[in-house]
């Protein structure tokens, strides 16, 4: 062989080296990352009931025995109102609708220290609010809704969601 055609295997050889380092490197990441958690695919009320070692069957009250005040944090003119009425119309006391201060994100639950059963219970209406506790002592609840929210749950998902907590584990 000539000189001019002569190739050199080094330059191939580091390239071979390098894709197999860097393919080792993804097969472990692969092999070892952390597994993806059910909540995005599936997202429900940060209050929903766990099963663990000792827990019990949440008690929530009827819808009758909870009082909702409905605060319109979204800007839309009469969602105060048009919810409280869907919130009587399923069973709730509501108090006089009002406005506050603006809200993103889809609804704030604000319960006070013997309120939590009733938020809870809340909570399955509006999927995706968020749970505030109050410096209250009272049970009343206030429902700040934001600018995510669309509508309530429909009736189906919200007794499902109801057999589910009451089902001890």
């Amino acid at each position: 062989m000539s000189t001019a055609t002569r190739r050199r295997p080094l330059p191939a050889l580091a390239f071979l080296l390098a894709l197999s380092i860097l393919t080792g490197i993804v097969w472990w990441r692969v092999l070892h990352r952390a597994e993806p958690t059910d909540n995005a695919q599936n997202p429900a009320p940060s209050q929903s009931a766990q099963c663990s070692p000792g827990s019990k069957a949440i008690q929530l009250p009827k819808p009758a025995a909870v009082t909702v005040t409905v605060l319109n944090g979204a800007g839309r003119d009469q969602l105060a109102t048009r919810t409280s009425n869907q919130l009587k119309s399923r069973g709730f006391k509501v108090g006089t609708p009002g406005t506050t201060s603006a809200l993103s994100g889809v609804a704030e639950i604000r319960y006070g220290s013997t309120g939590r059963p009733g938020a809870t219970l809340l909570s399955y209406y509006l999927p995706g609010a968020k749970l505030v506790a109050a410096g209250r002592r009272d049970a009343k609840l206030e429902l700040v809704l934001g600018s995510g929210f669309t509508a309530l749950a429909s009736d189906a998902s919200v007794k499902q969601a109801v057999a589910k907590a009451s089902k001890p584990c």
